[in-house]
């Protein structure tokens, strides 16, 4: 029997093996500087943390990083209603034991702060305790090879076999053809030529306040939110473009002593940013992700000598990735309309199929409203966002339905010298549908990532704050199923007797019948099927439908 030569695709792979959740805790103490006044009591903890380092190890993930903390307090003694700050800034390390991982393994993690809480433990001294939520993902780069055609139209000529003591004559050969197998596909899409890296983003710049204000004292407080606005791969680059907003929260220089009124400045520092390497290729699928490494910012004297200026420098960490989408007809089943028989071995798989990355910008508002125990508010000294999360995934039908919500901290002011500042926080819901374009079908696994675009406020009245959000949201989907492909095929030639007459006979259609069944079943095409019946659909026959077969 000769052998059928199939073609082969191979690709590259990355299947996710596990996801896992983890939590560590900072807790340390933090000592009042000498030139810095007793506490009273805290106003505001502001913790932020970010990874430095993840390592796979056999069945752990080693995981190393930052949680740095703001504390705001009210001093106390003759310094009461004036603000002071405490800056934190404490390396951890843990481990996530997760079975199956080693050093091969692509691994990938996020941190986010779960809670953070102070404790007074004398007028020099506070504890600060901090607990980091870590999520981390573990896949496994395969190489997939996939049969996707037959490479050759012809098969080598079989001899017919002399029978013994026969008189001898010119045996003709047996021509095998491949011209009538007719094959079933089914269409994978997968990510493929995956890349993955790390990057960082220096953003430096100066802002300077209006002359009609007091000059800055000091600097208590510095906030900045990443507004990305555009990811795209070139040939050999990946392009980032957005900016950094910056909130720096300062006292002016109202007072003799440099400790006067709380204010607020907001500004915008641009970025576009270029990462160069050999992986990156033209129109990849391509994502980042940012996180807020270093913020430093200082008071600079303007061109008349005032302190008018804030010159600030950001640290943006970018953690980056890619994928090509590569369109793969895998050959499932095959007969041979000629008559002659296929023998098949088939295997199966089960690589993860890309249905699509679907995104959308969601507008929300709402608003913050203090406690009545709270002071009046004067003003807002920044929105902070503490954390995003989704409740609920759904995949009906041909759309994906998500809802969660964003919870945010707004850091308010008051004339209470003793509660200049108290925090406000608040949620903000969100529900969206995505229309995906068709069906889905299968088991569908939806990798959901948020970010907050863009912050605004406005104040209402004394007792709340109305907040204005854009929430960016992007929807992975990805199908997991086994498939059975070909991996080789013979075929054999069977005797025919032709008598030069058609013939044809009359089938009607059972429940769970397709077109390819019935062709197979009387070696003939699909094609010719429809074309000898008039069928407009192929893929719409009904129970009991009479079909003509040639």
């Amino acid at each position: 029997m000769p052998e059928v030569k199939l073609k082969t695709e191979k690709y590259d792979i990355l299947k996710t093996a596990a996801m896992k959740l983890g939590k560590t805790v900072v807790d340390d103490s933090l000592i009042v500087p000498d030139t810095k006044p007793d506490v009273k009591k805290v106003l505001d903890v502001s913790a932020r943390s970010y990874l430095t380092d993840i390592t796979p190890g056999q069945d752990k993930v080693h995981i190393e990083g930052v949680v740095r903390a703001t504390v705001l307090y009210l001093p106390d003694g003759g310094n009461s209603g004036k603000i002071k700050s405490l800056e934190m800034n404490r390396e951890f390390s843990t481990a996530i034991d997760q079975r199956g991982v080693n050093s091969d393994s692509k691994v990938s993690a996020e941190a986010e702060i779960e809670s953070q809480d102070s404790t007074v433990i004398n007028s020099r001294k506070v504890n600060v305790r901090v607990v980091v939520s870590i999520g981390v993902k573990v896949c496994q780069m395969e190489e997939l090879t996939l049969m996707t055609d037959i490479e050759s139209d012809e098969l080598p000529a079989v001899s017919a076999e002399l029978q013994p003591f026969a008189p001898r004559t010119a045996a003709p050969d047996i021509q095998s053809s491949t011209e009538n197998i007719q094959l079933k596909k089914t269409s994978l899409r997968l990510a493929d030529k995956h890349f993955m890296t790390d990057g960082s983003i220096l953003v430096r710049g100066q802002h300077e306040i209006s002359s009609k204000l007091p000059q800055i004292g000091e600097i208590l407080r510095t906030i900045a939110l990443v507004e990305p606005e555009e990811v795209y791969c070139s040939a050999g680059c990946m392009n980032l473009k957005g900016g950094v907003k910056i909130t720096v929260m300062y006292s002016d220089s109202s007072e003799a002593d440099g400790t006067g009124a709380i204010r607020t400045a907001e500004f915008t520092l641009p970025y576009d940013e270029k990462f160069e390497s050999g992986e990156i290729l033209e129109d990849m699928e391509c994502d980042a992700e940012y996180v807020v490494r270093e913020i430093y910012a200082e008071v600079m004297d303007n061109m008349d000598g005032e302190a008018r200026t804030i010159g600030a420098e950001v640290v943006v960490g970018t953690a980056l990735s890619g994928y090509m989408v590569s369109e793969a007809g895998v050959m499932t089943d095959a007969y041979d309309a000629g008559g002659s028989r296929l023998n098949a071995e088939f295997q199966e798989t089960s690589p993860e199929q890309i249905l699509g990355v679907f995104t959308a910008q969601i507008s929300r508002k709402c608003t913050a409203s203090r406690r009545q125990s709270d002071s009046d508010i004067n003003g807002v000294c920044g929105v902070t966002v503490e954390k995003t999360a989704v409740d609920d995934v759904r995949v009906n039908g041909s759309s994906v339905f998500i809802k969660g919500a964003v919870t945010l901290k707004v850091l308010c002011s008051s004339s209470n010298e003793n509660q200049p500042l108290y925090p406000i926080e608040t949620q903000a819901p969100f529900e969206h549908n995505f229309d995906i374009g068709e069906e889905a079908e299968g088991k569908i696994d939806c990798d959901v990532k948020l970010f907050v675009n863009h912050i605004g406020y406005t104040i209402s009245g004394s007792d709340s704050v109305d907040i204005r959000l854009i929430i960016g949201t992007s929807v992975k989907l990805v199908k997991s199923g086994r498939v059975k492909m070909i991996v080789s095929m013979e075929m054999e030639d069977e005797e025919k007797s032709d008598n030069g007459m058609r013939e044809y006979i009359i089938y009607f259609v059972q429940p769970g019948d397709t077109l390819w069944k019935i062709a197979k079943r009387y070696k003939t095409t699909v094609d010719e099927i429809v074309k000898n019946n008039d069928i407009k659909n192929p893929d719409e026959i009904n129970a009991g439908q009479k079909i003509k077969i040639l």
